[in-house]
């Protein structure tokens, strides 16, 4: 595998034309005039005959302290600066490739094994079809089957790649918008962008089952997508109340959050024990709805989220209200059924009352897509902008960067164990990591 940096934009085949003009000096631009070389405590410039500075860019600093300051010392990089140091566009990182699917796919997600730590998993979609998915007519039934790419040994020259689609995808990974891995057990969630996970009559009837919502799936390569005797995919658990699932985060052991799309609630399923590969026990599922109407979806934008274990907060991508909001998850009380319920459930109710915090409000991101919950602070992508953006806990910025990528590329995004952040294109399905510099 040959590491390949892109410094005037990404593969043209993606058509993606990055604000990059010149060549790259390698460090943020600072100036020509050497009357002024850096800036003491207090603000007092320091001048010809003051201390010499140990930098004037950042390509004179490495290791630890890759950062060249306004002091003119090598430092630490400040917070949030895995999307840059420098001048906030796409001069100041590179955008190092990692991998290029060779099938026509879309990604949608991407996140490492918690257990097999330099292992990327990305989620893919495929390209929407025009075509009917009809018990009369299957021609578009394929393009609703998600997949998946697990790259082994990331960014090392042994790197490898391996693309993977469940038997049953059709209905178990059907249009997937995010996927989660538990770090108790290794296993990984889905959920799927459709009202039902059967056939799509089209006009949608007006009381047909909206049958769909989470996925349970081992990561074990000698069982995920191999499908066993009796045909029903290789999935460990499947439970059906959240049509138009936008986004997941797994909180503990088989339990997951899932953006419901539908009726604009944050749902929490907890699988339990599996039924065990392309089995259909689902009676030991349980199911709680939070904050009904609160949240609102965008068509083909993933809605993504992030659990804290140590506030008990679900972080979530609002979409559709160009937000970013937090859940308290230890919050509300215990109200009726949730109506309807497609499967028989050990347990399921409402939850009224919890609160949400609004952390980021509208007004500055349009369509907020990726979330991930990094050394306390929170990064997002704005799908529209094309930018990320960092803030800290109480929504304050704290960096930002604007990648130049049209519209409709930025999705979910993912750190490694090298501490840098990762991300693929939507459309496209590449996959890249940023390097500040």
């Amino acid at each position: 595998m040959s590491t390949r940096i892109l410094i005037n934009g990404l593969r043209a085949s993606a058509c993606l034309a990055l604000a990059l003009t010149t060549a790259c000096s390698g460090g943020d631009d600072r100036g020509d005039d050497d009357t002024t070389i850096g800036i003491r405590d207090g603000g007092t410039p320091v001048r010809d005959g003051g201390p010499e500075p140990e930098c004037s860019t950042n390509a004179e600093c490495s290791g630890a302290t890759p950062f060249c300051n306004d002091l003119g010392e090598c430092a630490a990089p400040p917070p949030g600066s895995e999307i840059g140091y420098g001048d906030q566009t796409a001069l100041s990182v590179d955008f190092v490739v990692v991998h290029e699917p060779t099938l026509a796919v879309q990604s949608t997600d991407l996140e490492f094994h918690p257990m097999r730590t330099n292992e990327l998993w990305v989620l893919h979609r495929q390209p929407k079809s025009n075509s009917a998915c009809t018990q009369q007519v299957r021609e578009g039934c394929a393009s609703l089957e998600g997949s998946t790419t697990t790259i082994s040994n990331v960014g090392e020259p042994n790197q490898t790649a391996e693309w993977k689609r469940d038997g049953n995808a059709w209905h178990f990974m059907r249009r997937p918008p995010a996927l989660a891995f538990s770090a108790d057990n290794g296993n990984f969630a889905t959920c799927g962008e459709e009202w039902t996970g059967n056939f799509l009559p089209v006009p949608r009837p007006a009381n047909e089952a909206t049958f769909i919502g989470p996925s349970l799936w081992s990561s074990d390569p000698a069982v995920y997508a191999i499908t066993p005797p009796g045909g029903n995919g290789s999935h460990l658990d499947m439970l059906h109340e959240t049509p138009y699932g936008m986004g997941i985060a797994w909180e503990r052991g088989n339990a997951f959050w899932v953006f419901n799309g539908e009726v604009g609630s944050l749902d929490r399923y907890d699988f339990k024990n599996d039924h065990g590969p392309g089995n259909d026990d689902h009676s030991d599922g349980e199911l709680l709805r939070y904050a009904e109407g609160t949240v609102s979806r965008v068509e083909g934008v993933p809605s993504h989220m992030a659990y804290d274990p140590g506030s008990g907060l679900l972080y979530v991508a609002d979409t559709g209200n160009s937000r970013i909001i937090a859940l308290d998850t230890t919050s509300g009380s215990r109200g009726g059924n949730i109506n309807p319920v497609w499967e028989p459930l050990a347990d399921q109710a409402m939850m009224n009352s919890a609160t949400v915090m609004e952390i980021v409000p509208p007004g500055l991101l349009d369509r907020p897509s990726g979330l991930e919950l990094h050394n306390d602070l929170l990064y997002v992508t704005d799908t529209a902008q094309s930018r990320f953006y960092v803030f800290d806990l109480q929504g304050n910025e704290v960096n930002r960067l604007q990648t130049g990528l049209p519209a409709g590329e930025l999705g979910g995004i993912a750190f490694g164990p090298d501490g840098n952040l990762y991300f693929a294109l939507m459309t496209m399905g590449d996959v890249y990591r940023i390097a500040p510099r």
